[in-house]
């Protein structure tokens, strides 16, 4: 198949493909961050709520680690991203309309699946566009854009619930903000020809591909350690008054550098033709932050921690993409491959929780928790020299 466009791509598709990108994550965020959580409450009350957003979020994380490359798959066979991206964007919005009418625990399970497995559609497609339409010397930089409208689809999409301050409305306001912020794109983005083979067969990846997914793996379960726990630690560890607060203000602060860097870092890593610097910044400040949160639990330290961590993200998501795209085995199964690459974002979400909760209440709190998180960033900092290809 041969969708590779040698032409830059212009400012008016970046733009296009950002708010695509923003619209996914609204899509995705804006239910985990206030809508679900309130719903929880409504069905299940004080004493299973906690619970009940457990088990939806879990099987919504399950489908979707399955979605994506299954959509990446199908967009291959088809040699085209464009129907992906439409079918997977009407079932995320029935997931929505359905979670919109919840009134029960099978319906709210049943609406947040048909919500993960649909907009995994649009994100398969997303990622696959980098490889088909964006030339080697641009990926840095529509590489960021790619992690930073996720950041700021998060903040949208939590601004829309809180904003419309009614859970089935809030459902129906992002249901519309999914495919109204993808519209532009599907209009302006033109797909090359394509030469479809119906003999293709997905190869077994080579070594670099391995060891991309694995650092990429490695650095997304720094974050999602980060953030499983903030709560709690805040008023348990920091032992602050207002942890919900205190909560909100690092989040800002981790979004604000993330993104900032991720989008500059993007825009020198294509001027510089350096990747692997930043991936090593990343990881340095990574474990910094997390460090300094085991060692240093107070609140001035945990903020300059944020920063840290923040500052780390941004540098990493700006050339996670380009790295990824970088190493891929051929362009025949580009969609599947990345669908595959993102199972390295997804599975941390499952498995941070896991980890988490035995260290923390039983193998030395969150002390060793930090630590540990440390020792994974500084294990991906240790695995880039294998990534030999890598400038």
């Amino acid at each position: 198949m041969t969708l590779l466009a040698a032409a830059p791509v212009r400012r008016r598709w970046m733009v296009a493909y950002a708010l695509a990108m923003i619209g996914v994550a609204a899509g995705w965020f804006g239910p985990i961050q206030i809508l679900l959580p309130e719903q929880a409450a409504r069905l299940a009350g004080d004493g299973g709520k906690e619970a009940l957003l457990a088990v939806v979020t879990a099987w919504g994380a399950a489908a979707s680690m399955v979605a994506n490359p299954l959509w990446g798959m199908l967009s291959d066979r088809l040699g085209s991203r464009r129907p992906i991206f439409v079918a997977g964007t009407v079932v995320g919005v029935a997931g929505l309309l359905t979670l919109s009418a919840a009134n029960t625990t099978p319906v709210m399970v049943t609406g947040w699946i048909l919500v993960q497995v649909g907009l995994n559609g649009p994100l398969a497609a997303l990622a696959a566009l980098i490889g088909d339409r964006v030339p080697e010397q641009q990926r840095g930089t529509v590489g960021a854009l790619f992690g930073v409208a996720q950041i700021v689809g998060v903040i949208l999409g939590t601004a829309v619930a809180v904003a419309v301050g009614d859970e089935t409305l809030g459902y129906i306001a992002v249901a519309v903000a999914v495919p109204a912020l993808g519209a532009t794109l599907l209009i302006i983005n033109r797909e090359g020809a394509v030469v479809r083979s119906s003999k293709t067969r997905l190869r077994w990846p080579g070594g670099q591909f391995v060891w991309a997914w694995v650092i990429r793996f490695l650095l997304n379960l720094v974050n999602a350690l980060v953030l499983v726990y903030l709560l709690y630690f805040l008023s348990d560890q920091v032992q602050v008054t207002d942890a919900a607060t205190w909560v909100l203000v690092l989040t800002v602060v981790n979004v604000l550098f993330a993104g900032i860097c991720g989008f500059v870092g993007g825009m020198l890593s294509d001027r510089w033709e350096r990747r692997k610097v930043f991936v090593v910044a990343g990881a340095i400040l990574l474990a910094a932050g997390t460090t300094l949160m085991a060692l240093a639990p107070t609140v001035p330290v945990v903020l300059v921690a944020s920063a840290l961590v923040g500052v780390g993200w941004g540098a990493y998501i700006a050339v996670d993409m380009a790295v990824i795209t970088g190493v891929l085995p051929d362009a025949e199964t580009r969609a599947t491959m990345l669908g595959v690459a993102n199972i390295a974002g997804t599975l941390p979400q499952l498995l941070a929780p896991v980890l988490a909760a035995p260290i923390v209440t039983g193998l030395g709190g969150y002390r060793t928790l930090y630590l540990v998180t440390a020792a994974f960033a500084l294990v991906a900092l240790i695995l880039l020299p294998r990534l030999k290809t890598l400038r």
